[in-house]
């Protein structure tokens, strides 16, 4: 079969004749028609992160069931489906992770174009529980960015920005009242009510991860206000059209108050990015500058720290962008006395994905905006992968494989 196969750093082959994958009984064959491409997949090509070659890489995967395994009741051939890039791999979920609802978290958790092969190729196999079947009216060219830059920004902000201390008052509640009403109590939230209704959300990165966190916090979740943060105009007005309610570009800020940020150290650096904070939170005067939640997609280690100074106290900070080098400065004194919860997220629950697929299916996200360049082939993923590095993709990128 077809395959975009890396073999070491920076070589990946475009093979024709690639070993086909071999379908258990509980597995189903998917025959991949479009791939999303993730800065993971530019990361492995780098050799940034390890793996074992030879690897066919593509995590963001939708195409068409071909063949379904003996013991498989609920997919069918020609069903349209996508696979969430990390599942568990523990038998009948029963790990420490798995068992406590964290399928995203398994102690041998699967990694689609990683630790196993990936979508770029002609054909894939995956056992039927995980997969997910999608409707027909949603293009497969657009729900391929579903499995990873979707569902991850969407569980971080489902389910990673409640800070703890709201959790435990409401904990006996959901379901009637609080923060998570029955459908239609909220005035059109497609899932009823949830914390972040009518709360300020500020998104550091509108890119191909932080342009889906935008558009869910507006639109999905309906947040009062989105302040969108990066450092390029272009994404700026992108996130515009994603819902984001305020745009700041950094470097225009440090620019227009005479700071040469990378040239500060120490204290001067600090009080920089103090500033900076201030500045993102004067947007929101006339909610007395409440910043609810921060959700860090910029995948920049300098930005913590600006996060950190900007969420509001008692609030949430949520790691969703994977930064290449620790933090500079660790602001721990700042966390304690701000009270704050500070939250990782990797991928998505399985438990989780069905809600994703419905709000996808009503068109309560838009797929459309979110994936900006389709022109690609499976023999330009080279391409892609510089243009991704060049700035010249605003959003997702997805790859056509046939």
């Amino acid at each position: 079969m077809k395959a975009a196969v890396l073999y070491e750093k920076e070589d990946l082959r475009i093979e024709s004749d690639f070993e086909e994958p071999a379908m258990g009984e509980a597995d189903v064959l998917i025959s991949p028609k479009h791939t999303g491409l993730c800065s993971t997949d530019r990361s492995l090509y780098r050799g940034y992160v390890p793996f074992k070659p030879p690897l066919i890489l593509g995590h963001e995967i939708a195409g068409v069931v071909s063949e379904v395994g003996a013991s498989v009741t609920d997919l069918a051939v020609g069903d349209h489906v996508i696979i969430p890039p990390v599942y568990p791999g523990c038998e009948n979920e029963s790990c420490g992770p798995c068992s406590e609802g964290l399928t995203n978290r398994c102690k041998r958790s699967v990694f689609i174009g990683h630790g196993v092969h990936g979508g770029n190729a002609e054909l894939i196999a995956a056992p039927a529980k995980y997969v997910f079947r999608v409707d027909k009216s949603v293009p497969l060219d657009e729900v391929c960015i579903v499995p990873d830059a979707v569902s991850t920004p969407f569980h971080a902000l489902k389910s990673r920005s409640v800070p703890p201390h709201i959790l435990m008052k409401h904990i006996g509640v959901f379901k009637n009242t609080g923060m998570f009403k029955n459908k239609g109590d909220s005035g059109g939230h497609p899932e009823g009510h949830h914390w972040l209704n009518d709360k300020n959300v500020v998104v550091f990165g509108a890119g191909g991860v932080g342009g889906p966190a935008i558009n869910l916090a507006a639109k999905y979740f309906q947040a009062k206000n989105v302040v969108a943060v990066d450092i390029f105009d272009k994404k700026l007005e992108y996130a515009k059209q994603l819902g984001a309610t305020h745009l700041i570009n950094t470097n225009t800020y440090f620019e227009e108050n005479g700071i040469a940020i990378k040239e500060l150290d120490g204290r001067e650096r600090g009080k920089a990015l103090s500033g900076l904070a201030k500045h993102i939170s004067s947007h929101l005067a006339e909610d007395k500058f409440q910043v609810d939640v921060v959700v860090d997609c910029s995948g920049v280690s300098v930005t913590f720290p600006v996060a950190v100074e900007t969420v509001s106290k008692n609030r949430t900070v949520i790691q969703v962008g994977w930064p290449p080098r620790p933090a500079p400065d660790f602001l721990n004194q700042k966390i304690m006395d701000k009270y704050l919860t500070i939250n990782g997220t990797w991928a998505c629950p399985m438990s989780e994905m069905e809600e994703i697929v419905t709000a996808v299916e009503s068109k309560t996200v838009d797929l459309n905006l979110l994936v900006t360049n389709k022109d690609y082939k499976l023999d330009q993923f080279v391409e892609a992968i510089h243009d991704l590095e060049a700035g010249k993709i605003t959003g997702r990128a997805t790859i056509e494989i046939i």
